[in-house]
C-alpha cells in the first residue's frame, strides 16, 4: 500500500511541476516581439506616398506605395514588395499603368491590389483596376473595374470566403462595388450613390460566409454644400454585391460626420464614426462614437469630451473582437494615441492613453485572426507600437520600434501568427521600413 507523500516531497514535486510550466511558456513568450527593421524599398530620391500593408494566414506580408517627384505633377508610379513568411524579401516591382494603390488583400496564397490610374500628366484616378501579383512581385493583367472617374478617388478591398472578394470605390460621381467570383473574376460595377452624392468617407467590412457591408458619407446637394449628417450602408452576400443602400445612422442638426470605420462583429457589424460641432458659444468639439448595425442598438462615446479627436482607424476579427484608435488633442495641440478594445462578448470599455503622437500622424490599428490588437503610432518621428496581451484585454506598454527620427505614414496589418508594420522614412532620401511582429 502507498503511503501519503510527506510535506517536504509534495513541496518538491510543486517545485518541479512549476519550473515544467514556466520552461514551457517561456520559448513562446521569448517570441512575441518585434524583429530587427529591414526596409521595403531603399533609400531614394523621390517621394513616398503610403505604405498600404496585406498580410496572409501563412505570414506572406505585402507592402504597397507609390513614388513620386513632387514637382511633376501625375508622376506617381504605384510598387509593390513582398516578403514570404521565412523573411525573403523581393525587390520592389512596378505595377502596369498603375499612379496609386488604393487597397490590396489576400485571398489565400493569392495578393490582390485596387489600383488607380490617370492620363499622363493628371493626378490619380480616371480609373479603378485590379491587379493579382504574382509569388515573385510580378503583376498579372491588369483587369478595369470602373472607368470614368474623377476626383479623389476612396477604394476599400476585402477578402470574402471561397475565392471571393469586394471593391468598394467612392469618387465625385458616387460609389460603386464590384464583386468577384470564386474564380477571383469581378463582375459589373453596381453604383450604390449618384453623383449627387460626394463621398468624403468610405469603409467596408466582410461580415463572414461571403456577406460584407459597405458604409459611406457624402455631402448631398450641388458640389457638396451640405455637410454630411447620416453614414449610408449597403449589405452584400455571397451571390450578390451591396445593393439596396439605407441610412445606418444620422447625427443631430448642426453636427456633421468627418471620419468612419467598420469592424465585423458575429455576422453583424459595428460602425464608428468622428463627429464634430460648434457649440452655442463658438466652442468646437469633436468626439469618436461607435454603434453595433442591429435592432434597438444605441451610439456609445469613446473619447473624452474635453479632447478633439480626429485620425479614426477601426478593426476587427469574424468573432467579433474588436479595437478603435484615433488621435486625441487639446486647444494647444498636445496630442496623444488613445484606443478603446471590445471582447466578442463585451461591451467597449474606457478609453486607454497609448503615449504621445505627432499631431499630423494618425495611428494605425489591426486585429489578428485569433482577436488580439495591435496599435501604431508615430511619436516624435520615432514608431511605436502597443499590443493587446489578449482578445479583449487593455493594450499593453508601448515600445520603439525604430530610432528612425524622420518616420512618416505607418501602417499595421495582423494576421495568424504574425503582424507586419510599415513607415516611410527620411526626408531627403526617403525609404520604405518595416518590422514584424512574431508570437501573435
Amino acid at each position: 500500500m502507498l503511503g501519503v507523500p510527506s510535506r517536504s516531497a509534495r513541496l518538491r514535486l510543486l517545485a518541479v511541476t512549476v519550473v515544467l510550466v514556466v520552461a514551457a511558456v517561456l520559448p513562446a513568450a521569448a517570441q512575441a516581439r518585434w524583429g530587427r527593421p529591414f526596409e521595403f524599398a531603399a533609400p531614394g530620391t523621390l517621394d513616398v506616398l503610403g505604405p498600404r500593408l496585406a498580410i496572409s494566414g501563412g505570414g506572406a506580408a505585402a507592402a504597397a506605395f507609390s513614388l513620386e517627384d513632387v514637382d511633376t505633377p501625375g508622376s506617381a508610379q504605384g510598387l509593390v514588395t513582398l516578403r514570404s513568411p521565412g523573411g525573403a524579401l523581393t525587390a520592389p516591382h512596378q505595377v502596369p499603368a498603375t499612379a496609386q494603390v488604393l487597397s490590396l488583400a489576400y485571398d489565400g496564397r493569392s495578393l490582390e491590389l485596387l489600383t488607380g490610374t490617370a492620363p499622363a500628366g493628371q493626378t490619380c484616378c480616371s480609373t479603378a483596376q485590379a491587379v493579382q501579383i504574382g509569388q515573385g512581385g510580378g503583376a498579372q493583367r491588369p483587369r478595369t473595374l470602373v472607368g470614368g472617374l474623377t476626383g479623389q478617388t476612396l477604394g476599400r478591398l476585402v477578402t470574402l470566403a471561397d475565392g471571393q472578394m469586394l471593391a468598394a470605390l467612392g469618387t465625385e460621381g458616387g460609389v460603386w462595388v464590384v464583386q468577384s467570383s470564386r474564380a477571383n473574376r469581378f463582375a459589373s460595377p453596381h453604383r450604390l450613390a449618384g453623383p449627387r452624392q460626394m463621398p468624403q468617407a468610405l469603409a467596408a467590412a466582410p461580415l463572414g460566409g461571403g456577406s460584407s457591408l459597405v458604409a459611406w458619407t457624402a455631402a448631398a446637394g450641388a458640389a457638396g454644400a451640405a455637410d454630411p449628417r447620416s453614414i449610408e450602408g449597403a449589405a452584400g452576400t455571397r451571390r450578390r454585391a451591396p445593393h439596396g443602400a439605407r441610412t445606418l445612422v444620422t447625427v443631430p442638426r448642426g453636427h456633421r460626420i468627418d471620419e468612419i470605420g467598420l469592424a465585423p462583429r458575429g455576422g453583424q457589424a459595428t460602425v464608428a464614426w468622428v463627429e464634430s460641432w460648434f457649440d452655442r458659444g463658438g466652442a468646437y468639439h469633436s468626439v469618436v462614437r461607435a454603434q453595433d448595425i442591429a435592432p434597438h442598438a444605441q451610439a456609445r462615446t469613446l473619447s473624452e469630451p474635453n479632447r478633439l479627436a480626429s485620425g479614426l482607424t477601426v478593426a476587427g476579427d469574424a468573432a467579433g473582437d474588436q479595437a478603435v484608435a484615433w488621435e486625441s488633442c487639446t486647444l494647444n495641440d498636445a496630442c496623444r494615441a488613445d484606443a478603446a478594445v471590445r471582447g466578442r462578448r463585451g461591451v467597449f470599455g474606457v478609453a486607454q492613453a497609448l503615449g504621445a503622437i505627432d499631431a499630423s500622424q494618425p495611428p494605425a490599428l489591426a486585429v489578428g485572426s485569433g482577436g488580439r490588437a495591435i496599435a501604431a503610432w508615430i511619436r516624435g518621428g520615432d514608431p511605436m507600437a502597443a499590443v493587446q496581451p489578449a482578445p479583449g484585454r487593455r493594450f499593453g506598454r508601448a515600445g520603439v520600434l525604430s530610432r528612425a527620427g524622420y518616420a512618416l505614414n505607418i501602417a499595421v496589418a495582423a494576421g495568424r501568427h504574425s503582424a507586419v508594420a510599415a513607415w516611410s522614412q527620411g526626408t531627403l532620401n526617403p525609404s520604405v521600413v518595416g518590422t514584424v511582429f512574431s508570437g501573435l
